[in-house]
């Protein structure tokens, strides 16, 4: 018996192959290929990024299954602190290096915590103290990013 989802990726680029290195190094968990759970999170986000507001939203199968025989690094956040820190770090923090992970989940991030860490560079706070202000629990919608070839080789395109 197989294990598999269905993850859905928004863009407003045409490709036939998905690559990790496409995206921006400055987003929640930095350079990688970006899906979902959420079909109409995936549909808003290639709205978004398309000028003309059409965009396009490709839909894959990863088979959980295979997972084990890939030797993958995989990185699950939680909403919490340590999640925020490293979205953080990822967006704006230029020393930053992520670490080497092949596969990362972990809550999106919104304007809010954006909002909350725009204090820091506004009015000199630190993260230690923005991050009790942060409503964690507000952050439920996932986002599954593949960092590596290894990991996007558990990726099957598929039409909805």
């Amino acid at each position: 018996m197989s294990l598999s989802a269905i993850l859905h990726h928004g863009t407003d680029q045409t490709f036939d192959t998905p690559r990790w290195d496409m995206g921006s190094e400055r987003r929640d968990f930095g350079r990688c290929f970006y899906t979902t759970y959420s079909r109409k999170m995936a549909d808003d986000w290639a709205k978004y990024k398309s000028q003309e507001g059409g965009g396009i939203t490709y839909h894959y199968v990863i088979d959980f299954t295979k997972m084990a025989s890939c030797n993958l690094r995989i990185m699950r956040y939680e909403a919490n602190e340590e999640w925020a820190k490293f979205v953080y770090n990822n967006r704006y923090n230029k020393r930053f290096r992520r670490p080497q992970y092949d596969i990362i989940i972990g809550p999106l991030a919104d304007n809010g915590l954006s909002d909350q860490f725009s204090k820091i560079k506004k009015e000199g706070k630190t993260f230690e103290e923005i991050a009790p202000l942060i409503e964690y629990t507000k952050y439920s919608a996932l986002q599954v990013c593949f960092c590596s070839d290894n990991a996007l080789q558990l990726l099957r395109r598929i039409e909805l």
